[in-house]
């Protein structure tokens, strides 16, 4: 059945959002004050989800998506969206976010960071199907849709794609190939692949030299990279500092100047091994690399007062038992970074609510334009205890 309606705004997760007599449904392929006509296609966590079967007063931020498979592949979300009004559009996002979810009426105006919308991705997880396609996964699907390059990715990743069709009958059998483009236009790839891609190579951002493996995870956007690492510096500062879900070290690198000491915690043995190579290879030895559980947070980190917490978690963001560690640890900063504005808000304002923070300051990055995804800083602070 179709319906008539006009959008409210854009949502966490891609879609528009219009209010019915039926109530609120999530509508794909349309963008805020437009009127359009729409299909419900099912439900989406109980919300009627649609599609956009007609545009009939289109907004004056639509544009042609200049990406030849766009609203087919699964990579973008928003390429018919204006980028100026991509950035407002995750800016309102994560405010509201943080005030509906996280209950925190008092939030700072984030600063918002972004770059180039195109030919920024230096990371990139390619899909070949049994025909030899290469390309990425179509929306809600598993069917690869071909691609002969991608605007998102960096000059080398593009020259990779072209280069793979004459390689793979000389490989093993492969579904997926994971890459990374790194200084001087060198590719790690996994697998790697005969005289064409490494095993590893350097990625350089403020003068901190990291190596990074094809299969390992690396901050995306290289255009944002140092910027993102170095946004902290100025409000951080202390005896000692614990980063939490470290991975390879890329924020404990980027901050450890401003500390006597630090403690990494990751759960993943090969990032553990990373991150301490990472540390050896800058001259950054007063921080440690240990595997872990974040749940064994208190114990890994021990008695000694800690003054700054990095959390850096997937999207799912901190369990209760480690918002609970967190708070009984009571470090006097916590620099939060997420991936997943929901998932941080809840988290962010247990620790405004209920164990004596307050939000000093917090920032947008746009690593990933033409997406939904956000990512996002929050710099917390821990009150004095009253009496």
């Amino acid at each position: 059945m179709q319906s008539v309606v006009t959008i409210e705004k854009l949502v966490y997760g891609g879609a528009a959002l219009a209010r019915t007599e039926s109530g609120v449904t999530f509508v794909d392929g349309a963008l805020p004050g437009e009127t359009v006509r729409i299909e419900v296609t099912g439900k989406k966590g109980g919300i009627a989800a649609a599609r956009t079967v007609e545009v009939l007063a289109p907004s004056p931020d639509r544009r042609t998506p200049p990406c030849p498979v766009a609203g087919i592949c699964g990579g973008c979300d928003w390429q018919h969206l204006s980028y100026k009004a991509q950035v407002a559009a995750k800016t309102a996002i994560f405010q509201e976010c943080m005030q509906r979810i996280g209950r925190l009426a008092d939030l700072p105006a984030p600063e918002v960071f972004s770059a180039d919308e195109f030919g920024y991705r230096q990371r990139v997880q390619l899909k070949i199907n049994t025909r030899g396609e290469i390309g990425f996964f179509a929306k809600r699907s598993n069917e690869v849709v071909p691609i002969r390059s991608c605007p998102l990715l960096l000059d080398p990743l593009n020259v990779l794609i072209a280069e793979l069709p004459g390689r793979l009958p000389s490989i093993p059998a492969i579904d997926t190939l994971m890459a990374v483009a790194g200084d001087n236009g060198g590719i790690a790839s996994f697998p790697v692949i005969r005289e064409l891609t490494a095993e590893r190579v350097a990625i350089t951002a403020a003068n901190i030299k990291f190596q990074v493996a094809g299969n390992s995870f690396f901050q995306s956007n290289r255009l944002l990279l140092e910027g993102l690492g170095t946004w902290a510096r100025p409000m951080v500062r202390g005896d000692r500092f614990v980063d939490l879900y470290g991975g390879s070290g890329f924020f404990s690198c980027m901050l450890a100047g401003r500390f006597t000491e630090g403690l990494l915690i990751e759960s993943v043995g090969p990032q553990v091994k990373a991150a301490q190579e990472n540390f050896n290879g800058n001259g950054i030895n007063h921080v440690k690399a240990v595997e872990g559980r974040a749940e064994g947070l208190l114990q890994l980190a021990g008695k000694k007062p800690v003054s700054c917490l990095i959390v850096d978690p997937p999207r799912a963001g901190l369990s209760q038992r480690v918002r609970e560690a967190v708070a009984a640890m009571k470090p006097e900063t916590i620099v939060y970074i997420s991936c997943n504005p929901s998932t941080q808000a809840r988290d962010v304002g247990f620790l405004v609510n209920k164990a004596g923070y307050e939000i000093s300051n917090c920032a947008i990055f746009d690593l990933y334009p033409n997406s939904y995804h956000i990512e996002s800083i929050v710099i917390l602070k821990r009150m004095k205890d009253e009496g």
